[in-house]
């Protein structure tokens, strides 16, 4: 009987263990499916996936944050995941921080209705961290706070209903920190879809944005297939982790 209650537990319990999280590690040669890019503007930016990371690379920058043309890498999320929560790994090259925000979005179903997770240098400041909204094209922003560390940043952005709350690390086996000791509130009518991109940059300097790795996790939400081989065997359990 051991042996058939073992297999028992392993056939019901091992799906559950990513059951609504979907990673992308960029291991692959081109970017996934379930990825749309839009770029509105001057279709400057060059997006590939090359030496495990997702490169966003612009060479003319000045993004303004109250503009909806901004390049951006999108997919779609399910309806039933109102509730969820983004994480990743980022940098950027230089490894220095960069006149820029750029990290992770939580769209409605306009473009300018947004909640974000960044991080930027801030006119050649430390790194910091921006959390804020985007309420009917105009910007609510809720602090710049440093890190205390430059790249690469673990980043997490949770939703439960209204309520938002960012947390970072340093690196893999730290404790998850909120970011700025507080959440805010954001009445998104209908999250349609999440993004990696730029919000603003400013000075007209090269924008080069790096993705390690990024996870969704919510209701309805399909796991990508896990190659064991890969990073992504070793920091998905690291991305969900609280």
């Amino acid at each position: 009987m051991k042996p058939i209650v073992i297999m028992m537990v392993l056939i019901t319990c091992c799906p559950m263990l990513q059951a609504g999280v979907w990673t992308d590690d960029f291991d692959k040669q081109a970017l996934d499916k379930a990825w749309k890019f839009r770029d509105r503007r001057e279709k400057e930016t060059k997006v590939e996936v090359k030496d495990g990371f997702l490169r966003m690379i612009n060479p003319k920058g000045k993004w303004g944050h109250m503009t909806p043309d901004k390049a951006m890498l999108e997919r779609d999320v399910p309806a039933s995941s109102q509730n969820l929560v983004v994480s990743g790994i980022f940098s950027s090259d230089p490894d220095k921080p960069q006149d820029c925000w750029h990290g992770m979005f939580i769209f409605g179903e306009d473009p300018m209705d947004f909640a974000c997770l960044l991080y930027g240098g801030e006119a050649n400041q430390a790194q910091k961290a921006l959390i804020g909204s985007m309420v009917q094209g105009a910007w609510q922003d809720k602090g710049h706070f440093p890190t205390g560390f430059d790249i690469p940043l673990h980043f997490k952005l949770e939703k439960k209903k209204d309520v938002f709350t960012g947390y970072f690390k340093q690196k893999k086996g730290d404790a998850w920190k909120q970011i700025g000791n507080k959440t805010w509130t954001h009445k998104i009518k209908k999250v349609k879809k999440v993004g990696l991109g730029v919000m603003n940059n400013w000075g007209g300097k090269t924008v080069n944005f790096m993705v390690d790795t990024f996870s969704l996790d919510g209701d309805g939400v399909q796991p990508m297939a896990v190659d064991s081989k890969s990073k992504l065997a070793t920091t998905w359990a690291d991305l969900k982790d609280h």
